[in-house]
């Protein structure tokens, strides 16, 4: 059973990638300085609903990670940390949800918006730590919190939400996965 999670984490991990790839081809959904209107989440998603926390919060990781090394952007070591392994390892906290996502399409939502929302703080934080002479005339706080990051980022969660409803029941889940 074990190998057959890891694989099913693997392909979800893998789409993930595809999907955030595939929003690198359409400028108009990306912001100047990373940050994209994507799909990228559902799956990790699905794996935190699927398997738990602790999956999902790995899976989030792996996905961080991956979605760095395919042309993350940085400006000093510490906001790698930021923006990529901590707020994408966050979206796993969904996974609060495992109970009842699947029978509950408010549940489903709630862990969608929930994850993502703790994504969106902290890539907002790593805004004003490290991103905020990029703001011009703006308070850091407004500039990041709210002209950066919450477009895409709202975005982003709205898209899973809606998708990830319209194919949940397609999706496979038991009780024990």
């Amino acid at each position: 059973m074990e190998t057959r999670k890891l694989t099913e984490i693997a392909i979800l991990i893998a789409v993930a990638t595809a999907l955030e790839a595939i929003t690198t081809l359409m400028p108009f959904l990306r912001m100047p300085y990373g940050g994209s209107v994507s799909l990228g989440m559902l799956p990790i998603f699905i794996i935190a609903f699927r398997h738990g926390v602790k999956d999902g919060l790995i899976a989030g990781f792996i996905f961080g990670v991956i979605n760095f090394m395919l042309g993350g952007f940085w400006i000093h070591w510490a906001s790698i940390v930021f923006d990529y392994t901590l707020a994408f390892t966050f979206i796993g906290f969904a996974g609060i949800f495992k109970k009842t996502a699947w029978t509950n399409n408010i549940h489903f939502a709630l862990g969608i918006f929930f994850g993502g929302f703790l994504r969106y703080v902290v890539h907002s934080i790593a805004g004003v730590i490290f991103w905020s002479d990029y703001a011009g005339d703006f308070n850091p706080y407004f500039y990041s919190f709210i002209v950066y990051n919450l477009p895409y980022m709202a975005g982003s969660i709205l898209l899973c939400i809606i998708v990830g409803l319209l194919i949940k029941k397609r999706i496979p889940y038991s009780k024990s996965a």
